[in-house]
């Protein structure tokens, strides 16, 4: 921040005039000194010494209004004796945020490889007769695909169906899975419950388990305009649009909210005309039903009969299957992790845990979420890392309970760092993910790949940022237990980042 003063003074007529302007000068000095300090220092030009960068640090973390929060900072060259520039408070306990997501993502990859699909099942007992009857029903076997969606998954799964030669079921459809554990965190915070982005984690996963929606304005004293992305998927849910719109100098008091556990919209307040769109979405509250719905409207839809016979579907002995009819794969996991990672899907990191769990579950009849826990607690003790250093409570970062500490988070990226999947996986500064409007008019285009995490009065970053004249270097920096919005927080650790690119080798 550059900060120009212009003073014109009269030259000196006496002692008494000249201390006058001393005493003036001291005092301008001190002002400007009092609003550097009072502001995130911002990156500049000149280099700085890694024997420098704890101290240029410390510097924001002491920044008056961070004086009540908690400020953990750990950053190390990724060279193999690997040196470490800043610890501050890097061995303490923080909440992560969605940095929870880099252990989900990284060790998955580990674990299950880049290769690992996930598969969405229709299966039987047996063929279909002469007639394509398809007697004893059909299994729908759920394995948690986030990427599954209707338009594509669930159609082509129809259409393999129907290309076995079946034209009718008899005997209902059931699910089956060998999932087992929580489908939601007991964790998670009560109003993050009915948002898209807590989607329950089932394994009979379609397109995300949500559905968005959008409001705009009309013109003043008209009704707001509400409107689902996709009807179709939105037809059993009920809106109560009492929202109106205002005069374009009004003030946006629009609130949209979904009783939890009901297919219930309710939107009140008023948003002014001409402003942007309200986009949102809400999380669906039973996904296997959903998916089942979706599957009989598609079987429907591409000619396939259901029994409707409901007695006789009752009275139908539930034979095993063990004939496969049809099969989706997801993308290669080294794909689903960019999702995960870049835009920050908490569904994505939620689903990928249990998958880590059902790998252990192959072994073991393990919880799948406990199980994924425990997979990421034993890569850890294996690159040397004290699974007391993690303590994990979901796989999203959701939770407020999940803690860990910023030089964990460092040794991990460490681990990762040779991993292409895993580097690509993370936004880049100013150029995609959520990282695309951060960082702008700076030098750190291109040279910080990180994951982002974010709560109220919470906020992290982690990952690596490559000098133009050093080697590169990882990082984590996180604010807990803040009061700031977060904009100005994100102001604090983008200075903390900026100083790394700034770094050079002095000696």
């Amino acid at each position: 921040m550059a900060i120009l003063f212009r003073f014109v003074l009269i030259d000196d007529i006496s002692v008494s005039t000249s201390i006058l302007r001393k005493t003036l000068l001291i005092k301008i000095a001190l002002i400007v000194i009092s609003l550097i300090t009072a502001l995130p220092t911002q990156a500049n030009n000149t280099r700085l010494c890694p024997a420098q960068l704890q101290k240029e640090v410390k510097k924001v973390a002491q920044s008056p209004k961070l004086q009540a929060s908690r400020v953990g900072v750990y950053v190390q060259t990724n060279t193999p004796n690997s040196q470490v520039l800043v610890n501050l408070d890097g061995d303490r306990y923080f909440i992560p945020a969605s940095n929870v997501k880099l252990f989900v993502t990284a060790i998955a990859l580990k674990t299950l490889g880049a290769n690992y699909r996930f598969a969405t099942r229709l299966m039987s007992h047996n063929l279909p007769n002469a007639k394509g009857e398809l007697e004893n029903g059909l299994w729908l076997i759920g394995s948690g695909d986030p990427s599954f969606r209707s338009e594509t998954g669930l159609k082509s799964l129809v259409t393999q169906l129907k290309n076995k030669g079946v034209k009718r079921i008899n005997g209902g459809i059931w699910t089956l899975t060998a999932r087992r554990g929580e489908e939601v965190a007991d964790s998670w915070e009560w109003s993050d419950l009915q948002e898209y982005y807590a989607a329950i984690a089932s394994p009979f996963t379609i397109n995300e388990n949500s559905i968005n929606w959008t409001v705009t304005p009309d013109t003043n004293g008209k009704p707001a305009i509400f409107t689902w992305d996709n009807p179709e998927l939105a037809k059993d849910w009920r809106v109560q649009n009492q929202a109106t719109t205002a005069s374009v100098d009004s003030i946006y008091s629009l609130k949209v909210v979904r009783p939890y556990g009901q297919k219930v919209l309710i939107i009140t307040g008023q948003i002014p005309e001409k402003s942007e769109p309200e986009l949102g979405g809400v999380a669906i509250p039973n996904p296997e039903t959903n998916f089942l719905d979706l599957l009989r409207q598609e079987l429907v839809v591409q000619g396939i009969a259901i029994s409707t016979d409901i007695a006789a579907t009752n009275s139908v002995k539930k034979l095993p299957p063990i004939q496969d009819l049809a099969i989706a794969y997801s993308q290669p996991l080294s794909e689903l992790i960019f999702t995960t990672n870049k835009d920050s899907n908490n569904l994505y990191a939620e689903l990928l845990l249990r998958a880590l769990g059902d790998r252990l579950h192959e072994i073991t009849p393990y919880d799948s979420v406990l199980g994924g826990m425990m997979m990421i607690s034993k890569y850890l003790q294996s690159i040397n890392v004290p699974s007391s250093s993690v303590l994990l409570a979901d796989g999203s970062g959701l939770s407020r309970r999940s803690l860990t500490t910023p030089k964990t988070i460092v040794q991990l990226l460490q681990s990762a760092s040779t991993d292409r999947n895993f580097r690509k996986s993370l936004a880049i500064a100013n150029v995609d993910g959520t990282l695309t409007n951060r960082f702008k008019n700076t030098a750190a285009q291109g040279l910080i790949q990180a994951k982002t995490g974010t709560l109220t009065g919470t906020i992290a970053l982690s990952g690596y940022a490559d000098p133009q004249n050093y080697h590169e270097v990882i990082f984590s920096i996180i604010i807990n237990n803040s009061n700031l919005p977060t904009r100005e927080l994100q102001q604090y650790i983008d200075a903390i980042a900026l100083l790394l690119t700034r770094l050079e080798n002095c000696e």
